[in-house]
């Protein structure tokens, strides 16, 4: 999951973010989030999911399953 971490780092500075800026959006640690950013930690599934939504990239693009960052079209019920 390395590509994981780098694409969450170059998420968050296209964004003009900061670690706790993003942190504190997220409510989680800026220790926390370095440790997503260094590829140290792994993020829960929910976590994952919010910070797909955050960006509006998918959870694949997210992971390196994918290239495409656009979100799969979400279902209504």
């Amino acid at each position: 999951m390395i590509l994981f971490g780098n694409r969450l780092h170059a998420l968050r500075e296209d964004s003009d973010l900061t670690s706790e800026e993003f942190a504190n959006k997220l409510h989680i640690t800026t220790r926390a989030l370095n440790y997503y950013e260094n590829n140290m930690r792994e993020p829960s599934f929910p976590l994952l999911i919010q910070m797909a939504d955050y960006f509006n990239v998918s959870t694949d693009y997210l992971l390196g399953r994918t290239d495409i960052q656009t979100p799969y079209p979400k279902k209504h019920k």
